[in-house]
Order: structure tokens, then C-alpha cells, then sequence
């Protein structure tokens, strides 16, 4: 089982791929409003709470024998929370491999972190499973060979 993080919304997440119901989607802004957060400021206390409930949800979505993987959509994640939820997810058996889905050329800053990056089709609805993740270290290089050959026109 693979564990998506996005910085995109569920609802791009349900018009690029099909069959979602195989997977468990969380977003964070779902996860705050069913705490009854919505509306306050979220101090680190709140954010604590917030961050339990995601890790509780993420260890029991990946011991359901009928979910694929899992997808989490948070819009503000942060070079520390991407660290924290890839260390959790290294404790949690099921979990084979901690993905970054996003656009094209978007969010680079943070391919580094990932052993794999999937990008969004852009033509027609896919299965996720369908989908080919890149190693990201190839995604660097790449970035590192255009840029190079850029330099020379």
C-alpha cells in the first residue's frame, strides 16, 4: 500500500482518477471541520489534536484489506510536516512507500524528500494504479541536465 501526499484539493484528485472508492482520501480541511475546529485559530494544541487524528486515520486505513492506498490532500503541508508524516509512515508496516502526487513542474522544492513522485494525467481519468511514479532522484538530475542545456542556446 502506498501512502499520496498532495497539495492539491480531493475534488482534482476525484476528476483525474477513476474507481476512488478502493482508496481512502483524506483532506485536512475535512478532518479539521469534523473536529469542530473550523472557524478558530489553530494553535499548536489544535494542531496536535489535528495531526493525531490524521495519524489515527492513516494507521487504520492501511490495515483495511479493501483499500489500495491512501491519499492525504493537504494545501499547506511544510518541509517539517512532509518529514514528520514520512518518518510516521516508515513505522507503519502496510505502508510500502510515501508518494508526492502533483502537477508537472510544480512543488519541486520538495521531490527531494520522496523516493517517488507521480504526476496528475493530464489527458483522461486514469486508476492511480495505472499511473507511473519517477525516482526522485532522476527528477532532479533531469531538472540539473535541462537547465544545463538551457544555459547553451
Amino acid at each position: 500500500m502506498n501512502l499520496y501526499l498532495t497539495f492539491d484539493n480531493t475534488s482534482k484528485i476525484g476528476k483525474c482518477f477513476l474507481n476512488l472508492r478502493k482508496y481512502l482520501i483524506i483532506n485536512s480541511n475535512d478532518v479539521i471541520d469534523e473536529l469542530g475546529f473550523t472557524g478558530l485559530e489553530i494553535d499548536d494544541c489544535t494542531s496536535f489534536i489535528i495531526n493525531e487524528e490524521i495519524c489515527k486515520m492513516i494507521k487504520s486505513g492501511s490495515s483495511g484489506r479493501k483499500l489500495l492506498s491512501i491519499v492525504y490532500s493537504n494545501h499547506s503541508f511544510t518541509d517539517e510536516s512532509i518529514r514528520a508524516l514520512i518518518h510516521y509512515a516508515e513505522g507503519i508496516k502496510n505502508i510500502d512507500k510515501v508518494i508526492l502526487l502533483t502537477e508537472h513542474e510544480e512543488h519541486e522544492d520538495y521531490y527531494e524528500l520522496f523516493e517517488e513522485v507521480m504526476f496528475f494525467p493530464t489527458l483522461k481519468k486514469v486508476h492511480i494504479i495505472e499511473c507511473q511514479s519517477y525516482p526522485a532522484a532522476l527528477l532532479d538530475r533531469t531538472t540539473e541536465l535541462k537547465n544545463l542545456d538551457n544555459s547553451y542556446l
